[in-house]
């Protein structure tokens, strides 16, 4: 009995379909990974969660450049636009920032409207646009009397563009509205010593707010606020070693310590020369 083996070129064949269905299959898998890599560039909450990752890691360029993509998909969504104005600001990227923050107010309700403001006066602030930040917060104010922080914000503000008075008013009436504002009272200590109260009571007032901060678990942000006003009061008195303890306290880098020490000790100086003067009746 004969046995029949199949030709040559049927046994190729049959070998050959193998291989050829794992490429079909390989094929298949990429285009789906690219299909799900698309539909990820088009989905705007996917390109915010990877700029939230680059943020929470420094990276504030990648972290704008995938907020900027999430904008650009849903144009105007305050809850995207907060996030990558901010990231921006980082970059010194100001102007866009603010940009991006206008172009979002017209869609923002009551409370993204406080956030925005709060946002868009910081950069103009940090930009030496103060008095168009108090143009901004004003009207909000208006409409949120009983908001703390915009009242803070305001008496930055107020700082910055040389009303002391003004300023020292906001952080009473953010206090009035809310007691327990740090921001708030860390700023009127600081405001008044600076404006010719004792630098002794603002440093007793601040080592107490500081002691509270750390009960009620402040943020590191806000214990770093108190802990560099701290070394601007004790530059008052003349306490140089006790302001570098501080500016350490306060996380700054040891170049940005050796510029606030200039600081402090021209402070120091100067208001040597304002108690001099005052004595003298000049």
């Amino acid at each position: 009995m004969r046995v029949s083996f199949p030709s040559h070129a049927v046994v190729l064949a049959f070998t050959l379909t193998v291989p050829l269905a794992g490429c079909v299959s390989n094929a298949s898998h990429n285009a789906q990974d690219v299909a799900r890599e698309r539909q990820a560039a088009r989905n705007p909450e996917t390109m915010m969660k990877v700029g939230d990752s680059a943020r929470a890691r420094g990276d504030w360029t990648t972290s704008a450049a995938f907020y900027g993509r999430a904008v650009a998909l849903r144009p105007g969504q305050p809850d995207y636009v907060g996030p990558y104005a901010e990231a921006l600001m980082h970059q010194g990227r100001t102007n866009e920032a603010i940009e991006a923050i206008h172009g979002a107010e017209a869609n923002a309700t009551s409370a993204e409207r406080v956030r925005l403001a709060l946002l868009l006066a910081q950069l103009l602030n940090t930009a030496q646009r103060s008095q168009e930040a108090i143009g901004v917060l004003l009207p909000v104010i208006q409409q949120n009397p009983n908001s703390a922080p915009l009242r803070v914000a305001l008496g930055i503000s107020y700082e910055i563009s040389g009303d002391a008075q003004g300023a020292r008013q906001s952080y009473r009436d953010a206090l009035r509205i809310d007691p327990a504002n740090i921001a708030a009272a860390n700023d009127l200590a600081l405001s008044e010593a600076l404006g010719g109260g004792q630098p002794q009571q603002a440093r007793t007032e601040l080592l107490a707010l500081r002691t509270q901060a750390v009960e009620r678990g402040a943020s590191a942000a806000s214990l770093s606020t108190i802990d560099g006003n701290l070394a601007i009061v004790y530059a008052l008195e003349g306490k140089l070693s006790d302001a570098r303890q501080s500016a350490r306290s306060a996380a700054l880098s040891s170049e940005q310590i050796q510029q606030n020490m200039r600081f402090y000790t021209l402070l120091h100086a100067a208001q040597g020369v304002d108690a001099a003067s005052s004595a003298t009746g000049d």
